[in-house]
């Protein structure tokens, strides 16, 4: 009898808990709830972010806030502008969730550990006060140099279809090795090299659906993946001590001095203040891991779909081919004061990002206190999601936001929130002027050499495929573009 009773109490206990956390938290009951099976299955069949977005677009446009289950708990999905912009100015009382809090125990938490990304607080000011002075002295030689590369490469075919996603990959990862920390992966050259293939299958563990899906098989052991990261890892490790013994030996300080250092040595030079806190090595190893994903993935995607759609976009192509050549005469590479003067390109790149955000949604925050949105409380602690994919699309935010509309950002006058190509606030990304500088010396390369088309058998034709986004980043299924040599 006793052994029943325990029996009973003990499944009485289990249902109590499933229910606790089924339960939908008072404030949240009348906001729209996203099917979260719906949710959970796109995952698993590996429906991008464009997919996931059509699904549930008119349940969370109707008040700019939707809730669904996941993981646990109940989250809000948000796209309204209003609270968008309160979340992304008031850090401080939107904390983000750290990765090891969501997925405890899990390969990506160990991967990325805590950076100037993932942190808060007092936390996250040392990461930045570390990491925002590499970004300010870029070796903008060294963009220039890989790009002359890129099209040493590509002058092998001529009005044949080129994978170009992999050539942007490949383009990027030897940009940021050794801009970010002197080193190069010599990816465009021997793309199949050991460093670039542990890199590619390190990601393609991180973003494996299941362990989203069913977070407690993160404690299952996984010792190929494990050895793939240590790898990485090792690399990472063996560069961060490289830096430091050529501070030691004064080559660090001459390099500051002439302009010519890394962003890592950057980062172990600021590290070197004595009157501010360090990181350690295991912390710059985070931030090395981060920047990889930021600084190359994202680039990457957005090169990607900006060909794309210029390929398909014959008279925007025309139009910044035109002003590549008006504004640069013979130059081969824009200086940095014709930057600026690139203004239809510009337009181009912030279309391009709003139409395909290269990071899908922020990172999940947590309010700290309740929040009172129109007739909604929404209770502290809930997990925040942002979706930029959804802001930019939302038809609430932008007019015909489906359609390639460059001339939208002639005179900015859509709302300041309503277009996180790079996040916002004082959490937006380090690396953007990085990135936009990137992509305008590639686009002035390519597009002075060749005119862009979309195979007519391409599965892109109708509509970019767009792959699931779980690595952290988005980006379109391979596409094979056309390269036509100009004449003229």
């Amino acid at each position: 009898m006793n052994f029943l009773i325990i029996i009973l109490s003990l499944i009485s206990f289990i249902v109590y808990k499933i229910y606790q956390k089924l339960r939908v938290p008072k404030g949240l009951e009348n906001v729209p709830t996203i099917s979260s099976t719906g949710f959970i299955i796109e995952l698993l069949n590996k429906a991008g972010p464009d997919k996931r977005w059509e699904k549930m677009k008119d349940l969370v446009e109707k008040e700019g806030i939707g809730k669904f289950w996941f993981n646990g708990e109940w989250m809000v999905m948000i796209t309204d502008l209003g609270l968008v912009k309160d979340i992304i100015t008031k850090s401080d009382l939107y904390p983000k969730i750290p990765l090891e809090e969501s997925f405890p125990g899990s390969l990506i938490a160990q991967y990325y550990g805590t950076n100037v990304v993932m942190s808060n607080g007092d936390v996250w000011r040392r990461h930045r006060r570390i990491t925002n002075p590499s970004f300010r002295s870029l070796p903008v030689h060294v963009f220039v140099e890989s790009v002359m590369k890129l099209l040493d490469v590509m002058e092998k075919v001529d009005n044949e279809p080129i994978e170009i996603k992999n050539f942007m990959h490949s383009l990027t990862l030897d940009v940021l090795g050794r801009a970010a920390f002197g080193f190069d992966f010599n990816n465009l050259e021997d793309p199949k090299n050991v460093y670039v293939t542990t890199y590619n299958e390190v990601l393609k563990e991180l973003g494996n659906p299941l362990y989203f899906v069913i977070p407690f098989l993160s404690y299952l052991p996984r010792p190929e993946a494990l050895k793939k990261m240590t790898k990485l890892n090792n690399l990472y490790d063996g560069l961060v001590e490289k830096k430091r013994q050529s501070m030691k030996s004064g080559e660090l300080d001459e390099k500051i001095n002439n302009n010519s250092a890394d962003l890592l040595e950057h980062m172990i030079s600021a590290c070197n203040d004595p009157e501010n806190p360090t990181l350690t090595n295991d912390e710059l190893r985070y931030n090395l891991a981060i920047f990889m994903l930021a600084g190359h993935d994202t680039t990457a995607n957005s090169l990607t779909t900006i060909l794309y759609l210029l390929a398909i976009h014959k008279d925007a192509q025309k139009k910044v081919r035109d002003e590549i050549l008006r504004v640069l005469g013979d130059n081969l590479m824009p200086s940095m004061e014709q930057h600026k003067e690139l203004k239809y390109m510009n337009m181009v790149i912030n279309e391009n990002l709003r139409l395909y955000p290269p990071i899908a949604q922020l990172s999940v925050r947590k309010n700290v206190q309740d929040v009172k949105f129109d007739d909604h409380i929404i209770p502290a602690q809930t997990p925040l999601f942002l979706s930029v994919y959804g802001i930019h699309h939302s038809s609430k935010n932008w007019e015909n936001p489906e359609e390639f509309i460059p001339e939208r950002f002639e005179n900015e006058k859509h709302d300041h929130f309503a277009w996180l190509g790079f996040g916002g606030g004082s959490r937006a990304c380090l690396g953007n002027n990085f990135s936009l500088i990137e992509q305008r010396i590639t686009l002035c390369a390519l597009l002075r050499k060749y005119e862009v088309s979309l195979p007519a058998d391409s599965i892109h034709k109708d509509k970019l495929q767009i792959e699931p986004d779980n690595s952290g980043t988005m980006g379109p299924y391979p596409i094979p573009l056309i390269f036509k040599r100009r004449t003229e």
